[in-house]
């Protein structure tokens, strides 16, 4: 009787345990495993994309920082520099450094990045070495970081989501576009250009000021007014007016208005794209009012401290490109050299009309401002 008994006790214990076995079995595949403490999974992180373009004597370096958290972002930045970049040669050698030279503030900056939105940079290499020399034609690396500080209790960022890397290669047609817009290569046989003066050679000083003076005087009080329609009838009838918000000039990207649409450019109240906020890689997104006030006419220029014909007046970190990207153009620029002594001058602002000879006469081209960047 008691073997009977045991006999049946160890079947239904046997039944219970395959019937467990069997639900594990069926149902495991749904089950999931908790993630651990601050576990996001694989796609919640940060990827910094890098690409490059070869231009006229230069590499365009265009990169971003995306943001693949389902959740908005904060990120500290420690100063002005919040990216660096290194290219290297096919030896591993180092050939430039974005921060060489350069003088960054020391402020602790905040940027926000949405779920899937993007901080955007740039930065171009004018194809010369640490030493000023041009380099040799094959393949090269660029090294691109963005430099996100880490906080005491921030989370710490995967250092090689912030990283990327682009390799191209350089041929002697390109090295030969930025030899020839290096000044030491000017080819000094260029016959007269329309104005009598050789094509390598600048029109400087008075000859400058007795071409253009009047037609400038009238051009920025045209701007202090805010008078589109006079201001119209300056702008070149074929190129436009090119707007820079930085004093780089970047043909490509840089805004042209037509001279009507210059007729109604303080009237007009459509959303453009003007390029990107220097330090912050923000888009430049505002009216042709809203720009005026940022990026034209932010000081009293008729009243300048300083006007300079063909003649540079201010200089900060970015590299200076107008007299190659313009055609031999006579460049008015109206420069403050401070408003606040607390600054040092490091709140220094100039205005730059550029001005091309065109049928007769001169016309308005370019319109670039220029202030200290970081």
């Amino acid at each position: 009787m008691k073997k009977r008994i045991s006999s049946k006790l160890l079947l239904i214990s046997s039944l219970v345990v395959l019937g467990i076995i069997a639900f594990i079995i069926i149902t495991g595949a749904t089950w999931k495993t908790p993630p651990g403490p601050g576990a996001e999974g694989n796609t919640a992180r940060f990827e910094t994309r890098g690409e490059y373009q070869l231009g006229e004597g230069e590499v365009v370096f265009s990169f971003s920082l995306v943001n693949h958290h389902a959740e908005a972002k904060t990120l500290p930045f420690g100063s002005g520099q919040q990216f660096e970049i290194v290219v290297k040669d096919e030896k591993d050698q180092e050939v430039y450094r974005y921060s060489d030279g350069k003088f960054f503030t020391l402020a602790l900056v905040y940027r926000n990045i949405d779920p899937g939105a993007a901080l955007h940079w740039e930065d171009r290499w004018d194809l010369r070495d640490q030493e000023g020399k041009k380099v040799s034609p094959g393949r090269y690396r660029a090294e691109i970081e963005i430099i996100v500080i880490p906080e005491d209790e921030g989370a710490v960022i995967d250092p090689q989501q912030l990283r990327t890397s682009v390799e191209f290669t350089l041929t002697e047609e390109v090295l030969a576009t930025a030899e020839g817009q290096h000044p030491a290569t000017a080819n000094p046989e260029k016959g007269a250009g329309p104005t009598g003066f050789a094509e390598t050679e600048r029109i400087k000083g008075a000859a400058a000021e007795a071409i253009i003076g009047g037609i400038a005087n009238e051009v920025i009080h045209a701007l202090q007014a805010q008078d589109g329609v006079s201001l119209a009838r300056f702008v070149h009838p074929g190129k436009g007016v090119r707007f820079t918000p930085y004093t780089y000039v970047q043909p490509e990207t840089d805004r042209v208005f037509s001279p009507e649409q210059i007729r109604t450019f303080f009237q007009d109240q459509t959303v453009y794209h003007w390029g990107y906020y220097d330090g912050t890689g923000d888009e430049i997104k505002l009216t042709p009012g809203e720009y005026y006030h940022r990026f034209i006419y932010s000081a009293d220029f008729v009243n300048a401290e300083q006007i300079g014909y063909n003649e540079v007046l201010s200089f900060g970190n970015m590299l200076e490109n107008q007299f190659e990207v313009y055609d031999q153009p006579i460049i008015v620029e109206y420069y403050f050299s401070g408003f606040n002594p607390e600054y040092a001058g490091l709140d220094w602002q100039s205005l730059r009309l550029v001005f091309e000879e065109h049928d007769d006469g001169w016309k308005l081209t370019g319109i670039i401002h220029n202030e200290w960047t970081i």
